[in-house]
């Protein structure tokens, strides 16, 4: 694989990588998990300026890391939603 002069690929470059080798994986799942597979490399993506300035030498970490950000950040929605609503997010915060 060429890189026009770098030595190293970017993160965005290794993220391609890695949803090409998960091609069939995804290509394996039900329509609605197909969607959930493509939001999670969306979360990638939207972090991928974080993910080149960690520099991690595995990808998949940074990855991971940003699927995880992602679903943190759904949460805390969430639990803001509930309680602007006047809910008990005492289950969802693990407080009683």
């Amino acid at each position: 694989m060429s890189f026009t002069g770098k030595s190293v690929p970017t993160f965005r470059q290794e993220l391609r990588r890695i949803i090409s080798e998960w091609s069939k994986f995804r290509k394996a799942l039900r329509k609605e998990e197909r969607e959930a597979f493509d939001e999670m490399m969306l979360s990638a993506k939207k972090h991928a300026s974080a993910a080149q300035y960690q520099a991690n030498p595995d990808p998949v970490e940074s990855v991971f890391m940003s699927v995880l950000l992602e679903q943190q950040l759904e949460l805390q929605r969430l639990k803001r939603r509930l309680n602007d609503e006047g809910l008990d997010t005492g289950c969802i915060s693990g407080s009683e």
